[in-house]
């Protein structure tokens, strides 16, 4: 019989900002810029939760205290409580903030307790990094998540494939995995609140409705989910992304950020012996409306020149509204392992300094921090925006994989 164990750091960011600061302990505690990207449990009581405009945060909880957020100690930690769960079974599969785990086979080395194991995961985590997590065990993924939601935080629950349809049945539509807003809207139209309620609708009608992924929602809504946990060593997209302190016109201020996220996230790419072919540039002004563009490289690159050269364009492309922009952003995605710049498109020699110099670059900031060399426009930042030891504090923590 298959387990799976998921398991999720409690109010992430914000329960990190806590443990390094004992102040902060017991109080209501926000990170973000412009909405809330986490809160602690001690904020939600007031309402208030991830997505909330800041504005609204304040004026449920005046007493809140809002932290801009930091990025790479939330990865630190997060990486901790990974390696904590690889000591559990070799298959993990993470993400920003929960992970799961293939316990299938994994009983003898465990005394055939999975429960027991998970209860000592948690015990070891909150030892290492002062954190809580909530575990959930089931038969596949989708149930295994479940089970954690219905004691957080800090908890530990478990399903087991006989109890699934009796613990899934009333449970709220939205509950099941693949019900956004928008499909909670039109099931709930049509009298469907409960994931038992859907088990009336047969396949065809569901795909009618919402195309292939309603097979998926017709599985699930029986308890099957046969998705299998992979680590995923080669990540689907990476970004790098901030608010600005204040929303800017500043051509200088706006291609300076750009230049430096670009080199922040060619940096996260060679780490991982990644090259992309696509680039994406996304802004979002301060009157609330977002863009976004993309374009793909005509060979795969994570050399910062090259990159950038793109990224640039798609800016120029996009910022073309008189209204100041607050919140500028960069995605790579399809990757490809181990490409280098190489054939008719480059120069040999050029191709050859321009790793080297990356190399040399990599080098500096890997010791000192990101900030610690800035270059070409990204010069424009310097005592404009605010750095610590990790290199220039991005507004929007960005921990995608």
């Amino acid at each position: 019989m298959r387990t799976v164990l998921h398991v999720d750091i409690d109010a992430f960011f914000a329960s990190i900002e806590q443990q390094r600061d004992p102040r902060l302990q017991g109080r209501p505690v926000v990170v973000g810029n412009g909405v809330i990207a986490s809160c602690s449990y001690e904020a939600r009581r007031f309402g208030l939760k991830a997505g909330m405009p800041l504005s609204e945060a304040r004026r449920r909880c005046p007493q809140a205290v809002i932290l801009d957020g930091h990025a790479q100690v939330y990865r630190c930690y997060a990486e901790r409580i990974f390696e904590q769960c690889r000591r559990l079974s070799p298959d993990v599969e993470t993400y920003l903030d929960e992970a799961y785990l293939e316990l299938t086979g994994t009983e003898r080395a465990h005394g055939g307790d999975l429960l027991a194991a998970a209860a000592g995961l948690r015990r070891a985590v909150q030892a290492d990094t002062g954190l809580t997590v909530t575990c959930g065990l089931g038969p596949n993924r989708m149930l295994a998540k479940l089970a954690g939601k219905t004691v957080k935080p800090d908890g530990l629950a478990a399903v087991s494939e006989a109890e699934a349809e009796a613990f899934l049945t009333a449970r709220p539509i939205e509950q099941l995995a693949g019900v956004g807003h928008a499909h909670a809207r039109t099931l709930r139209s049509m009298g469907l609140t409960s994931i038992g309620d859907l088990r009336a609708l047969p396949v065809g009608t569901l795909e009618a409705l919402f195309g292939s992924p309603g097979r998926l929602l017709f599985e699930r809504c029986r308890g099957r989910d046969t998705a299998p946990v992979s680590a995923r060593e080669v990540p689907r997209s990476l970004s790098r992304e901030t608010s600005f302190h204040e929303d800017t016109a500043d051509p200088r201020l706006i291609e300076g950020m750009l230049e430096y996220l670009v080199g922040r996230a060619c940096h996260a790419c060679r780490e991982r012996g990644l090259s992309p072919r696509t680039v994406a540039v996304h802004l979002r002004w301060s009157s609330g409306e977002s863009a976004e563009q993309s374009r793909t490289l005509p060979q795969a690159s994570a050399v910062d020149p090259v990159v950038l050269a793109l990224a640039r364009e798609l800016l120029a492309r996009l910022d073309t509204r008189r209204v100041t922009l607050h919140a500028l952003g960069v995605t790579l995605s399809q990757f490809v392992v181990g490409a280098s710049e190489q054939g008719a498109l480059f120069d040999e020699p050029e191709a050859g300094r321009r790793a080297a110099l990356c190399q040399a670059l990599d080098q500096v900031r890997g010791t000192f921090g990101s900030g610690v060399l800035l270059s070409g426009r990204a010069l424009h930042l310097k005592g404009r925006v605010r750095r610590d030891r990790y290199g220039l504090v991005l507004r929007t923590p960005s921990l995608t994989q």
